[in-house]
């Protein structure tokens, strides 16, 4: 086998069926909880307060900056504006283009 051909693993492979996806999410879900239960109690203490504090942080700076938009920052209903083109979807291609 050459150096440059690649090896594929199984997580380059999608799979359709929900069982399988189900069972994935349901592993992932179970190691995480592991290694939380590895910590102590002071521990996810703060955690959970750290956590909460980015949460309302988030909540904070999201309130200011829909108050610094304001009524202004919104197009009235009786102006006549242009059908805005469609938005291209992250992962597409540079090339791609929706005609």
């Amino acid at each position: 086998m050459g150096k440059d051909k690649k090896k594929h693993s199984k997580k380059d492979k999608a799979s359709d069926d929900m069982l399988e996806v189900a069972a994935q999410s349901l592993k992932k879900f179970r190691k995480v909880t592991r290694q939380i239960s590895k910590l102590s109690t002071g521990q996810k203490l703060v955690g959970g307060l750290a956590l909460a504090a980015a949460g309302l942080a988030y909540l904070a700076a999201r309130e200011t900056d829909d108050a610094a938009a304001g009524p202004e920052a919104q197009p009235e209903a009786d102006e006549a504006a242009a059908p805005a083109a469609p938005k291209r979807h992250r992962k597409a291609p540079k090339h791609f283009s929706e005609e």
